[in-house]
């Protein structure tokens, strides 16, 4: 296992809760931040997650709080990380990621029950803001979102009061008040999301330990609603329709915080938890769930990313972001010709970190292999750096 060490490092003006590389022009990337601002009389420090420590939530405070953000555009120049604007947010930013569909879409998560869209414009290096769906309380925070594959105006979103809900794009803001389409609940916060590879069921995992999965009514996928229609697609999601469901709450011992299926193997998922572990698991639809290998990578993996895929071979490089203690870079390989033996090897670390490093990503257009640009953040410290890993 390697050590790496950071070719730049720099300090925020707000603590750094997610970031992603902007897929419409890769020198690019945004980072989210999360600023709670602290009452009178109160000298205690919240992290993003909003807990006492890294495995039980935090105690309900009766007054409101008030959290606000931003959204940090950099440009990375030869080994030189630059910070071009800063987007002030009224509300903290727990997660962010790009379209799939346009890859110059952001949607934002904010702590406000609210999603916002903005631009972002590779010609004039700028954010700008778009829509904003209150689709929730303002009192709920939306801790995670995912874009759907196939639908361009369908995100799956995670609550802090334990709901994972399909929400519209598509509708106009003055109408999206309590739209969202539970298809998940969890006892506790919601923490991530993810979609099946073919958009059709959703995995979700949350504080309670449970991973959960369902499938998605057929309904979800037909085109927009517009005045003609609207009423059938009302009627449609309105029939009985057979999803099959399952949860599972023995495999993780802490609450589950990432979720990542793999290309080509449709019942294989990795995960990560604020137990340390980071496995891989085989989930049939019908029959036990079971962990084919995990590890421990010292820290709660609160974030995976994939770096390198290879189905075919079934081998894959991920990026975890392991809260406390710093990023890893860990490849997930299958053994033989069957699906039922996996194991998994750290390849690198980056340590420099003091804090919570919530946010991590790499720099696209290396995939298949060789030197990635990896930045990595971490919270209560501001810290931002850039480094450098080879994979094999």
């Amino acid at each position: 296992m390697t050590t790496v060490t950071s070719i730049q490092s720099l300090i925020l003006d707000l603590p750094p809760s997610c970031i992603e590389f902007c897929p419409a022009a890769h020198d690019y990337f945004i980072v989210g931040t999360y600023y709670l601002e602290k009452k009178e009389q109160d000298s205690s420090t919240e992290n993003v997650v909003e807990e006492d420590d890294d495995e039980k939530s935090e105690e309900v405070d009766k007054k409101p709080q008030t959290r606000t953000g931003s959204l940090i555009l950099f440009e990375i120049e030869g080994d030189e990380v630059k910070q071009i604007s800063t987007t002030p947010t009224p509300y903290a930013i727990l997660d962010l990621h790009f379209s799939p569909h346009d890859p110059t879409l952001l949607a934002v998560a904010g702590s406000t029950g609210c999603v916002q869209l903005f631009r972002f414009s590779p010609s004039s290096s700028s954010i700008s803001p778009l829509s904003v769906f209150q689709y929730f309380d303002p009192a709920t925070l939306v801790l995670s979102l995912a874009w759907h594959p196939t639908s361009p105006n369908l995100l799956g979103v995670t609550v802090s009061p334990g709901q994972v809900c399909l929400v519209d794009t598509s509708l106009p803001e003055s109408e999206v008040q309590d739209t969202g389409k539970e298809v998940l609940c969890h006892d506790l916060e919601a923490w991530t999301l993810s979609f099946s590879r073919d958009g059709k069921a959703v995995f979700s995992g949350g504080d309670d330990t449970h991973l959960r999965f369902s499938a998605l009514p057929s309904s979800f996928f037909t085109s927009e609603a517009s005045n003609d229609n609207k009423k059938v697609k009302e009627e449609e999601e309105t029939k009985e329709e057979y999803l099959p469901q399952w949860q599972d709450r023995r495999i993780h011992q802490a609450g589950v915080t990432a979720i990542l299926p793999l290309p080509s193997h449709p019942d294989i998922l990795v995960t990560g938890s604020y137990d340390d572990n980071i496995r891989i698991l085989s989930t049939p639809l019908i029959g036990r769930k079971q962990i084919l290998a995990e590890e421990d990578l010292q820290g709660g993996v609160w974030r995976l990313k994939m770096l390198k895929s290879e189905p075919e071979a079934g081998n894959f490089t991920i990026l975890a972001s392991c809260m406390h203690a710093g990023a890893r870079i860990v490849q997930v390989q299958r053994r033989g010709e069957g699906e039922e033996e996996w194991e998994i090897e750290v390849l690198a670390r980056f340590e420099e970190h003091k804090s919570m490093n919530y946010g991590s990503d790499v720099q696209p257009g290396s995939e298949s292999g060789g030197e990635q640009t990896i930045i990595s953040t971490s919270f209560y410290d501001k810290l931002l750096c850039l480094w450098r890993s080879t994979l094999p």
